[in-house]
């Protein structure tokens, strides 16, 4: 510190010490009240809204204290050993990370997912934020991990597109195939197969009273009640796996929904959502203040493609109890839609959406999302195709889902986990340095 001897000054008849330094620091301190007025407003505005996320035992005052976090300390109300795994493929893909992780932690709650990087992506694999290992197994696999020595699946710029394809769905056939294995070894339960730009959730369509499915009320009735609020039951962590858990001890085995969900391999039908926009003050509803909606897919597109009353976006996504399977059943082969043959069904993969309470939400994304994919310029007819449809009309099915995340772990760390969702680079390689920019507002 710099100290300045003051000088002694005699007034009535006292020897008085005057600290010139004084008028310094009240000036350095106003000036730093102006410049950062907008800070102290969020802080403040932050601890009325969240209180509750800044006491001592929070998540912010742990990292506060110590720059650390276990996942002890946020709150999942789930019985104990009981999560979900995932096995996924990805290309080019990096920037959806962050949300697809973000929200099946939460939704599902995902634990352990293995990450299959497409050599055919242009993007480094992706340095995950060292917060989510505090959270959840993330393991990367490459080619060399699950597709067998003998089998070349690169697909090459001479390719037509009916081998490109081809060869993108036996690569996804190997990565079910050996992930399956890998997580059975591992004594996992729960484990799904759907896409980076997909998301499992609880479907409105099958709690509407329009369901065709249920002739009359109190079929309907009946068979929601295990859930009577679907947006308080999306209000706290799990909720996935505590709706099968609700369904599943069930009473009444007649049941047909109770039926459906105690498959071994049940299939989620999904709905698409288009590219089409909505006003902010509609993406913003019920997002925190600190959270951009405009960088995650689930609050940006409320536009749905899909139909209403019964229909589908192409075959279901499988949803597979490992605990219930046979090691030596799994086979030497898998489909994109029927993970493992022997126990996924025919008859479950064409289940439309609202068929069961559980539904996958398919998002197109922007046109700069879509082709920024290494293939994505070749496919953008595609996008075209889909992106203006609106036949279902908007919806905020999935909404629930942020407000409850912010809440499970905090302003703070919801920021941090959150980090370069949305962030396209201009260059694919400059990804890894996009994430260290700030998400929110």
């Amino acid at each position: 510190q710099w100290h300045v001897k003051p000088r002694n000054l005699w007034h009535s008849g006292k020897k008085t010490k005057i600290n010139y330094l004084a008028p310094l620091r009240t000036s350095l301190a106003l000036i730093i009240l102006v410049f950062n007025w907008h800070n102290y407003f969020a802080l403040f505005k932050l601890t009325v809204d969240r209180g509750t996320h800044l006491r001592f035992n929070s998540p912010e005052a742990s990292l506060r204290k110590n720059g650390n976090i276990s996942t002890s300390r946020i709150p999942v109300r789930i019985l104990p050993n009981q999560s979900f795994s995932a096995c996924l493929l990805i290309m080019d893909d990096n920037h959806r990370i962050p949300e697809w992780l973000a929200y099946h932690y939460y939704a599902l709650p995902l634990r352990h997912v293995v990450i299959a990087i497409d050599p055919a992506s242009h993007q480094n694999p992706p340095q995950i934020p060292s917060r989510w290992h505090q959270l959840m197994n993330i393991t990367i696999w490459q080619d060399k991990d699950y597709v067998p020595m003998n089998v070349v699946l690169t697909r090459q710029p001479k390719d037509p597109p009916d081998q490109k394809r081809e060869k993108y769905t036996q690569r996804q056939g190997f990565l079910h195939y050996e992930c399956s294995k890998y997580f059975k070894s591992l004594n996992k339960t729960w484990t799904t197969y759907h896409d980076i730009d997909e998301y499992l959730t609880i479907s409105e369509d099958f709690f509407s009273p329009d369901n065709p499915r249920f002739a009359s009320e109190e079929e309907l009735v009946k068979a929601t009640s295990p859930i009577p609020n679907r947006t308080a039951f999306m209000s706290e962590p799990g909720f996935v796996l505590r709706l099968l858990q609700k369904y599943m001890s069930e009473p009444n085995t007649t049941s047909p929904t109770h039926d459906d969900l105690s498959e071994t391999c049940l299939h989620a039908p999904r709905a698409k959502y288009s590219a089409v926009e909505s006003p902010r003050e509609l993406t913003q509803k019920g997002v925190p203040f600190y959270i951009n909606a405009d960088r995650l897919d689930t609050l940006r597109y409320r536009y749905r493609t899909t139909r209403r009353k019964l229909d589908r976006n192409g075959l279901a996504k499988g949803v597979i109890d490992l605990s219930r399977i046979q090691m030596q059943k799994i086979g030497a082969w898998s489909l994109v839609h029927r993970p493992l043959p022997y126990y996924c069904t025919k008859r479950t993969v064409v289940w439309n959406y609202g068929h069961i309470p559980l539904g996958i939400q398919h998002y197109l994304g922007s046109l700069e999302s879509f082709s920024y994919r290494s293939d994505g310029n070749t496919k953008r007819k595609g996008w075209y195709q889909q992106a203006f449809i609106t036949d279902g009309g908007p919806d905020d099915e999935i909404r629930p889902w942020i407000q409850g995340f912010c809440d499970s772990v905090g302003p703070t760390l919801a920021l941090e986990l959150l980090k370069g969702a949305g962030i396209l680079p201009k260059k694919v390689d400059d990804y890894n340095s996009a994430i260290n920019s700030t998400f929110g507002l």
